[in-house]
């Protein structure tokens, strides 16, 4: 017998570990990578939802006042902590798309890291006399 064919493997080669370990680590990259994205992403759905809220609240200020004083204004609601701040821009148009009836559109933008934002949400009210 050979001294070659007695000898038996124990443990992995110096290569076979370094294959492993490379392995290991573009996998470990590219898992945070993904995390980093998702966090990024699960932000800009929070201020996303935000503004959307911040929109509606200023189609609701709108809705509470006299047909007559519904006009374009911007106004810039104070941030709660740790929010962007927004600019609340609301646009009027008389008699559109009917008479007697006024299309509203508010648009809130807001910067972030990745840029500037906005939503723009839309309504249409009329002038109900009792």
């Amino acid at each position: 017998m050979s001294s070659k064919s007695s000898y038996k493997q124990r443990g992995a080669s110096l290569i076979e570990s370094l294959v492993a370990l490379s392995l290991f680590g573009i996998a470990a990259a590219a898992i945070g990578n993904l995390l980093t994205q998702h966090i990024r992403r699960e932000a800009t759905n929070g201020t996303t939802t935000t503004a959307v809220a911040v929109g509606e609240a200023e189609l609701e200020s709108i809705r509470s006042l006299d047909y007559s004083d519904i006009t374009t204004r911007t106004t810039n609601p104070t941030p709660a902590a740790g929010s962007p701040a927004y600019q609340v821009q609301t646009t009027v148009v008389a008699d559109s798309p009917a008479p007697n009836l006024k299309t509203i559109s508010t648009q809130v933008s807001w910067t972030e890291p990745a840029g500037s934002k906005n939503v723009t949400l839309y309504a249409v009210y009329t002038d109900v006399t009792r």
